[in-house]
């Protein structure tokens, strides 16, 4: 008897061990399983051209990167500072791998043209995002400038050199006959910088106009209105349908009443798209990931920059892109979805 239930207490402790193991082992391999339903990205690091701080575009590479961090096993994803024109070169030279830009830009950088001296045959499309509207302000206290002629002798801010609104501004700006030269000879000035850089300018009268694209609004224009009220300077409906007609990616929009205190009535402005874009090296499964992730993850965008991430929708992917240029990676996850011809 005593023989017998020694033997069933052997019994007993074997079980109990042998349940603790399969339990340890189990939870090893749901970890395993849980690494594994992360992707696997083929470099350690994601770098990703944005805008200068105090831009709308900062903020979204830093939801970009946080998803990206999230759904990529072992991947540091960073945000490198720049602007639309900067950012494509940077792609064209691999300092980055993806990049916010303009697909006013894209088209020049496509083309050799504007700012780019030769063709960047290293540049792929992902998706158009967004309109920028592009806004031309002054402080409601000066009144000697109500139209886009009273600028031409004026100190102007056209935000970050490297950016895409200086070179979409010189183009509308043509449609008046309005260049460079114009400016300097009137006696104006051009200055060049951080959107905040050029909201305390223009707050200090350090300057007459402000340049800055926004969706709708410019967060640094925002920051301004709290002790300063803003005028936005119309653009001419004739002008704006002059340069829709012109193959640069600009078109007309408005800008909504109600974007800037005491703005009671639509603005005519002209828009830009805002487009992502990668290194045409990159993988193919890569790219689908990066595409895939993004667009599973718009309730992150939703949540942190709505005013933004409402324009954020598969309907309008390709506004301003030509999809031959699109990387494979990014046609075969908008061909899965039914989203590509």
């Amino acid at each position: 008897m005593i023989k017998k239930t020694l033997m069933l207490l052997a019994l007993g402790i074997f079980m109990v061990v042998m349940s603790g193991c399969n339990s340890d082992a189990s939870g090893k391999d749901n970890e395993k399983e849980g690494d594994n339903t992360k992707l696997v990205a083929p470099e350690k690091y994601l770098q990703i051209g944005t805008g200068p701080m105090g831009s709308g575009w900062y903020p979204i590479t830093t939801i970009m990167s946080e998803i990206y961090m999230d759904n990529f096993k072992d991947l540091n994803a960073s945000q490198i500072e720049g602007g639309s024109v900067s950012n494509l070169k940077s792609l064209d030279v691999e300092d980055i791998h993806m990049a916010l830009n303009y697909t006013s830009d894209y088209a020049d950088a496509l083309a050799g043209e504007a700012d780019f001296d030769e063709k960047l045959e290293t540049i792929a499309g992902v998706a158009s995002l967004y309109p920028v509207f592009q806004t031309i302000a002054v402080l409601d206290s000066n009144k000697d400038i109500n139209k886009i002629e009273d600028i031409v002798d004026k100190h102007i801010f056209l935000g970050p050199k490297t950016g895409g609104g200086p070179v979409a501004f010189w183009r509308m700006m043509n449609e008046y006959g309005i260049d460079e030269d114009t400016i300097i000879k009137a006696g104006g000035k051009l200055s060049y910088g951080s959107y905040n850089d050029g909201a305390s300018m223009l707050t200090d009268n350090a300057i007459d106009v402000y340049l800055g694209g926004g969706a709708p609004a410019v967060t640094a224009l925002q920051e301004i209105e709290l002790t300063n009220k803003l005028r936005i300077l119309p653009i001419d409906q004739d002008k704006l349908d002059s340069i829709k007609d012109k193959d640069f990616g600009i078109a007309a929009g408005a800008l909504p009443a109600g974007t800037y205190k005491g703005m009671d009535e639509d603005v005519p402005t002209y828009t830009t798209v805002a487009m992502l874009t990668v290194r045409k090296n990159l993988d193919e499964d890569y790219v689908y990931n990066l595409t895939k992730v993004f667009w599973d993850n718009q309730d992150s965008f939703m949540a942190q920059i709505p005013e933004r991430a409402v324009h954020f929708t598969l309907e309008s992917i390709f506004d301003g892109i030509d999809k031959d240029t699109l990387h494979p990676g990014a046609i075969k996850y908008y061909k899965e979805i039914g989203k590509f011809d």
